[in-house]
């Protein structure tokens, strides 16, 4: 007589090693977003439960009888059982986001015009490579301490001018400007697993004296609670724009006026406007997102999947049998 389902269950998760189980709970993860990864993604992205490295990781995901029960591959790619459609899905996304890397790229460049602008990283489904045809470029960017809002008015300004402003429907490679930050307060406050895995990927493209996203990463260091492998290096370095010097001296030139009182006043303004519509927009208060503006942080994520993506991925590793993976909370998200 064949052992009750249940019990298969109960008896996998006692001889599943922690490593097992994190390499689970990682292609599950990824799963909610309908991405296979490779063994090389799997250690870099690994959730904690875990003390691993690559080869462990490699060796486990080829010769673990535990986890062939619950795992397939296909072309190097690993998903969970019954989802190899997603492999399919990962090719045409991989090429979408080559599609949309370009024009990120191009649009970036010209951001190092922008005064008080001190770090530019794309973030999202494209900094995962994961975009739909309709996705946006996410980008997070750090400003000059003291000099937030005018950062934001300006870069604000400028994307709208030039037509690639992120604006209500209008969605398909336009440049979302949802997260600010000042060059002196780089740690997020936010902490989860959706955010530990948001941040992880993020892709550095213009760092001005390459010491930005050195200090951003030594202030998150609170992702190495939701990750086994967090590197103090830089993702997509070939993506990088080198700055240009005739564009920096055009950001340079406002600076050096904007630096002293008259730049305090103009801040000042910028800041009253850009308050006052925020505090107008029903968005703000929209249940299940979360809107923060301050001196050190504007972070503007109204209609976040975190709440979705983690109550997915609770589900599905309650349904393989991980109950006690099952527990991750968002960030503290609006009520």
């Amino acid at each position: 007589m064949s052992m009750p389902f249940f019990l298969l269950k109960m008896w996998y998760d006692k001889i599943m090693t922690s490593l097992e189980k994190s390499i689970l709970a990682t292609l599950a993860y990824y799963d909610v977003l309908d991405r296979p990864l490779t063994g090389w993604e799997i250690f870099r992205y690994l959730i904690r439960r875990c003390q691993g490295n690559l080869n462990s990781v490699l060796q486990s995901l080829e010769t673990s009888p535990q986890l062939s029960k619950f795992i397939e591959q296909k072309n190097g790619f690993y998903f969970l059982k019954g989802r190899e459609k997603i492999f399919k899905e990962r090719i045409s996304r991989q090429k979408t986001a080559d599609q949309k890397w370009k024009k990120a790229r191009r649009l970036i460049k010209f951001l190092q015009i922008i005064p008080f602008i001190r770090l530019v990283a794309v973030s999202g489904s494209l900094a995962m490579n994961n975009p739909k045809p309709r996705s946006d470029i996410d980008l997070l960017v750090v400003a000059k301490t003291n000099r937030i809002w005018t950062c934001r008015g300006l870069t604000t300004l400028f994307v709208h001018l030039i037509g690639q402003r992120r604006h209500k429907k209008l969605t398909k490679d336009r440049l979302c400007l949802n997260h600010y930050l000042t060059d002196k307060f780089l740690k997020i406050p936010f902490k989860s697993l959706y955010n530990a895995q948001t941040y992880v990927h993020l892709v550095p493209m213009l760092d001005f004296g390459n010491s930005t996203w050195k200090e951003f990463q030594k202030n998150n260091e609170w992702l190495k609670n939701y990750l086994a492998y967090y590197p103090q290096s830089a993702n997509g370095y070939l993506l990088r724009i080198k700055p240009n010097r005739f564009l920096s001296f055009l950001r340079e030139i406002p600076e050096f006026f904007l630096d002293r009182k008259l730049g305090n006043g103009l801040e000042c303004f910028l800041r009253k406007i850009q308050e006052k519509r925020i505090r107008k927009d029903p968005l703000t208060y929209q249940s299940g997102g979360r809107v923060v503006f301050n001196s050190r942080q504007l972070e503007f994520h109204p209609n976040s999947p975190e709440k979705r993506v983690l109550e997915k991925y609770n589900a599905k590793m309650k349904d393989l049998g991980f109950n006690e993976l099952a527990q991750e909370e968002d960030s503290g998200l609006t009520i």
